[in-house]
Parts: C-alpha cells; sequence; structure tokens
C-alpha cells in the first residue's frame, strides 16, 4: 500500500480508504440476501446483558410479558447490515426499505485511522452471522471477506502495474 501510494504521490490514508471501499463494495455483493421472514428461534437477554437463542421446541407455551423475544429476519437484512459500514467511508448505498427496522444500520461500521504519512488502517466490523444462531459453524463470513480482500488487492494490483507503466513510458 505504501508503495502504490508512493507511485501515485497520494497520502497512504486515501489508498487505504479506497482499498477499504472495495473491500466493503465487494463483500457486500457477496452478501447473500436474507429470505427468511419468520425463525423458528427465540432470544433474550441474561442479566449480564447477553444474548442467547432458544429453539422453539425448548420454549413451549410463552406467557405474556416473557422476557423472549421472536427472532424475524427481513428480507435484505444482511445486505443492509452494509449500511453503516457505507456511511463511514463514505459509499453511497440505497435507501433502507422501510421493512427493515432502523436497527439495521447500526449493527456495521467502519473505523478509519491515520497515525501519521506511513500508517494507516481501516476496522470494518459487521455484526451478520451465518451460524443458524450458534447452531454451525460459520464458513459464509470468511468466504465474504475473501472476496472483499481478493478484489481489493486485484484492484491495488492493477493500479500499481498501471503507474509503473505510465511512469517507465510503456503506455
Amino acid at each position: 500500500m505504501q508503495s502504490l501510494a508512493n507511485l501515485k504521490n497520494v497520502p497512504l490514508a486515501k489508498v487505504v480508504r479506497n482499498a477499504s471501499r472495495d473491500f466493503a463494495s465487494e463483500a457486500y455483493r457477496n452478501t447473500p440476501i436474507a429470505k427468511v421472514s419468520r425463525s423458528e428461534y427465540y432470544y433474550y437477554h441474561d442479566k449480564g446483558g447477553q444474548i442467547h437463542f432458544l429453539h422453539e421446541s425448548q420454549v413451549g407455551k410463552r406467557k405474556k410479558g416473557s422476557k423472549l423475544h421472536k427472532v424475524r429476519i427481513h428480507r435484505g437484512w444482511s445486505r443492509a447490515s452494509w449500511i453503516g459500514v457505507f456511511r463511514a467511508l463514505g459509499m453511497s448505498m440505497p435507501a433502507r426499505k422501510a421493512s427493515l427496522p432502523e436497527k439495521v444500520e447500526h449493527i456495521s461500521h467502519a473505523v478509519q485511522k491515520v497515525a501519521s504519512d506511513t500508517s494507516a488502517s481501516t476496522t470494518i466490523t459487521d455484526y451478520i452471522r451465518f451460524d443458524r444462531f450458534g447452531k454451525d459453524n460459520d464458513t459464509r463470513t470468511a468466504e465474504i471477506a475473501r472476496k472483499g480482500f481478493e478484489l481489493a488487492a486485484k484492484r491495488m494490483t492493477k493500479a500499481v502495474n498501471d503507474s509503473l507503466m505510465k511512469q517507465w513510458g510503456g503506455k
């Protein structure tokens, strides 16, 4: 990244920001669209604030005023979770559908840090998991991240090659 910044004569923070945008756009494209509207799971918060999930076979009949809440998955929820990241990186994204709750906009974020001309980073966090509420291993998140990193690396490599060709008079 530093080499690309030097070749293009731009700050490292700009290269990191653009790579973060490339990552986010590809990760968004590879995030599956939630299709389930009702789940067979309930959730509750324990006294420590930790969230726990229960299958409906474990619940029985719910009483009025119960602390158990039915898990509802709105169509598009998983992709809409990227809204916070896109906003933090200054990217445009379609508006949240009215059927999705407002909190979907706040379950992901990106933090950009510029310590000096030679040190910059972006931390992207998205709290969507694809593990069937803790019942399976989450393999989709790693795949989504891998695709994002691949695109960012591909675009940086192309930019380096194009800059080298331009400076050496190739094109």
